[in-house]
């Protein structure tokens, strides 16, 4: 267990700068906005807490709400991180953005900060729509002006974030085209909403069937042409994951990690945050309660980490992803059991759906035609392959250091 007086053991730091957004998008798990913000000497303790972490490598993400609202609060905590951090330590810094209020000098600071940035942008302007009016006219300028300003950020360190819902799924491969051929998007990301199962039915499983097939032609015919895949979901660079007898949801229960709400209390996730949002449901709302780590400033929040795993696996949620099922079978007879990714936190988000077990439809639906082509797309070569291995067939697609941490499930 160690000397409860040393340092927690954290990878990642992920500081809530406000509870308000700029943006009213209709379908944001984050349902109880409001204008409380991160005060410094707050967000300093937890800075103090990850540059103490015994790893030589750590993560800090800024979140909101909408984080840049409260900018000069990120600028101050670089700072603060560059000047105080082990010599032998570094830091990845990392936003996530509805980029409505990145302007040149914020972009920038984050160029020159070697931030990563995950830009929340849907696609089309019909999709767009739903997030709010005239988003999708002042994000389409915004990807115009990184690219031509900050070529290197654009390429290496910019990736984008598809929020999918049933009503958006007949215009995806028209968003997924939009952003990578004409706005030259190099990592795109599509993320089915927490919320999104109450419009889902099972035999529209065909419309998500189609809106992939004419994707997957889309991704084959530029990896033929450049060798490139943006399209994470696609891109295959090393050996399918293997089952195990029990296979945990997500990484939450590692405790290796903490997202710091405005007023102080960390948390396991960011999806546990409840700053921005109100768990109407019993069910959810017990297991996050249940899951509290107390205010960051805590003397005893080591130990509080040190059980976590064990407090994560109560919630039940988390755990036995081989005993889940949906509408659509037993997760243990599935092929991609081992591959698929399904937020915990959208299980029981319904009323009337409080077992465990049960995986939303969408999700479920998702995974299952997105992984499909994901087995019939070529590999790539991967950054260790290139390097220490010989020279063989496989395309290269071209490095990119790691994206934003997806710390919630549809980055919303």
């Amino acid at each position: 267990m160690g000397d409860p007086r040393d340092p927690p053991d954290l990878r990642a730091v992920k500081l809530v700068l406000t509870a308000a957004c700029n943006l009213s998008c209709s379908y944001c798990y984050q349902n109880a906005k409001n204008d409380r913000r991160l005060a410094w000497d707050t967000a300093q303790h937890a800075l103090d807490l990850l540059v103490a972490s015994p790893r030589s490598h750590v993560e800090l993400l800024f979140i909101g709400g909408e984080p840049l609202l409260e900018f000069p609060l990120i600028e101050q905590a670089v700072e603060y991180v560059r000047t105080h951090r082990r010599p032998q330590q570094s830091v990845q810094f990392e936003v996530i953005t509805n980029g409505t209020l990145l302007g040149e000098r914020e972009a920038a600071f984050f160029a020159d900060h070697d931030f990563q940035m995950q830009l929340s942008f849907d696609g089309v302007a019909s999709a767009q729509l739903l997030r709010g009016a005239h988003t999708f006219a002042t994000l389409d300028r915004l990807l115009d002006r990184l690219r031509a300003t900050e070529p290197g950020f654009f390429d290496e360190r910019l990736s984008v974030n598809i929020t999918l819902l049933p009503r958006t799924v007949a215009t995806l491969a028209e968003s997924v085209r939009y952003l990578i051929e004409e706005k030259g998007i190099q990592e795109l990301f599509i993320t089915p909403s927490l919320d999104a199962s109450r419009d889902w039915r099972p035999e529209r499983i065909s419309e998500l069937e189609a809106a992939f097939a004419e994707i997957y032609r889309m991704s084959r015919r530029r990896f033929r042409e450049t060798g490139d895949v943006p399209l994470k979901i696609l891109r295959r660079t090393g050996p399918p994951s293997r089952r195990r007898p029990e296979m945990s949801m997500c990484g939450v229960g590692r405790g290796d990690q903490i997202a710091v709400d405005v007023d102080g209390q960390a948390h396991g996730c960011l999806t546990f945050v409840e700053s921005y949002q109100a768990f109407k449901l019993p069910f959810l709302r017990s297991r996050v309660e249940a899951m509290r780590l107390g205010d960051v400033r805590a003397p005893d929040l080591r130990a509080r980490l040190a059980s976590y795993p064990d407090t994560v696996r109560d919630a039940e949620i988390f755990h036995h992803k081989e005993r889940k099922y949906s509408s659509y079978g037993q997760c243990v007879d599935c092929r991609y059991l081992a591959e698929c990714d399904v937020c915990p936190m959208s299980i029981g988000r319904l009323p009337g759906h409080e077992d465990p077990r049960r995986i939303p439809d969408f999700h479920c639906a998702y995974n299952l035609v997105s992984l499909k082509y994901r087995h019939r797309f070529p590999r790539v070569r991967s950054l260790a392959e290139r390097l220490t291995g010989p020279a063989w067939p496989f395309r290269a697609q071209p490095a990119r250091r790691r994206s934003p941490a997806r710390a919630h499930a549809s980055a919303e």
